[in-house]
């Protein structure tokens, strides 16, 4: 003991060229083995480091997802913003309230093309021809991971509007899966690639690009046919696939016979859960054989201002993959999925990987309500209370496997 104390008393006395001289040592040293390791940002933003001299050990591995209902940034919205001296950050002005940072993704229902073309409040109310501004991207971008185009709103520029819509989300890294139209057996399904936290044996977090099966099912003009159901089926066979369906009766307060057979349907073809919108009210959910159906999420960003269509359900649920998954090879199908915009399920066919393993583990619901002001924010304990029986929220998150 005398003698390390002794050390220490006489490495305070080094002068300052000592000191300067093994921080320049120890600078070198990290550099080379820098140039030896894998760098990744966790969830926080910190900087973690990876020896590549030995095998990487994941001991668990998990993507915090939440899920959201119809979200659309036009007509009153977009007058209130222009009117605002926060401009195009009003209608996100709260939504820090949800804490973004929690979640490795957000993922909701796109209700409207993204273009540069202005359009009076009277067109959008009167006509039903929605636009969001592609001014507002910025903000958009920095909440929003991917958007389902399988909406009944997401044409209402034509087929021009919708590659418009996808060129200008490439630009900011949103991604998109889905279909406007009820019969398409093709588009309704996409890949979809998130961040996924692995935690190593050292104790160090490594970020990986995983990715996930995603389908659109638009029935509002109609309903999916056996072919666009079929390909949900294919998708579920190769990957986990989650299914967000826009149809149901509007502004009912649970669904009918016709949606319930419906998504049951889906989960029986593989779905691992059916999340939809478009009724404009929070609707009932159910456990059905141990896999969520939320028949609809309500409102997540809309300008409704009456009776229930100021508040929705956003689904909290986090996939926890199987530590022994090859995530080197997953990752880098991932990347390769972002290339292609979501259009790389015969590659993850090709590739020959086993099925990915996850479960959905964690589930919760965020209630929500943009009531008075048109901005999204946390609800207080009666919203979460309202929302929350509305679901049926206790008897359902107890089936769920």
């Amino acid at each position: 003991m005398e003698s390390i104390k002794s050390s220490k008393k006489s490495l305070r006395k080094h002068n300052k060229l000592s000191l300067i001289l093994t921080f320049i040592l120890i600078g070198c040293v990290t550099f080379i083995g820098l140039i030896f390791a894998k760098i990744s940002l966790n969830a926080s933003g910190q900087q973690t480091v990876v020896s590549e001299d030995k095998p990487i050990v994941v001991t668990s591995a998990e993507s915090r997802i939440l899920f959201a209902g119809t979200t659309f940034w036009g007509r009153r919205t977009n007058t209130l913003a222009r009117s605002s001296e926060l401009g195009v950050k009003y209608p996100f002005a709260q939504l820090d309230s949800l804490e973004r940072e929690k979640y490795q993704a957000w993922i909701a229902n796109l209700e409207c093309p993204i273009t540069p073309n202005d359009h009076t409040e009277y067109e959008e109310e009167e006509l039903f021809v929605f636009n969001c501004h592609t001014d507002y991207l910025g903000e958009v971008a920095k909440y929003f991971s991917a958007f389902s185009f399988s909406t009944n709103h997401i044409d209402n520029w034509g087929e021009e509007g919708i590659i418009e819509t996808k060129e200008n989300l490439d630009e900011v890294g949103i991604q998109y899966f889905g279909h406007y139209r009820y019969d398409n057996s093709t588009e309704n399904c996409g890949v979809v690639v998130v961040p996924v936290e692995a935690t190593l044996e050292n104790g160090l977090i490594y970020e990986y690009d995983i990715p996930i099966g995603f389908c659109g099912a638009h029935g509002v003009f109609g309903i999916p046919t056996k072919d666009a159901l079929n390909n949900i089926e294919k998708y579920a066979s190769i990957i986990p696939t989650v299914v967000m369906p826009h149809m149901g009766v509007e502004y009912q307060n649970s669904a009918d016979e016709l949606r319930q057979n419906l998504y049951r349907e889906m989960i029986d073809r593989g779905a691992d859960m059916v999340l939809a919108d478009h009724p404009h009210h929070v609707q009932n959910a159910e456990a059905y054989n141990g896999h969520l159906i939320v028949y609809s999420m309500g409102n997540f960003m809309f300008d409704q201002q009456f009776d229930e269509t100021v508040y929705s359900a956003a689904i909290d649920a986090t996939a926890k993959f199987d530590p022994s998954t090859n995530f080197d090879a997953w990752d880098s199908l991932g990347r390769l999925c972002l290339q292609k915009h979501g259009d790389c399920i015969e590659d993850i066919v090709s590739s020959g990987l086993p099925r990915l393993d996850l479960t959905w583990t964690n589930y919760d619901f965020v209630a929500t309500t943009d009531a008075n002001t048109i901005q999204t924010r946390l609800g207080d304990e009666a919203d979460r209370a309202f929302v929350g029986n509305r679901l049926n929220w206790n008897n359902v998150v107890s089936g769920l496997k």
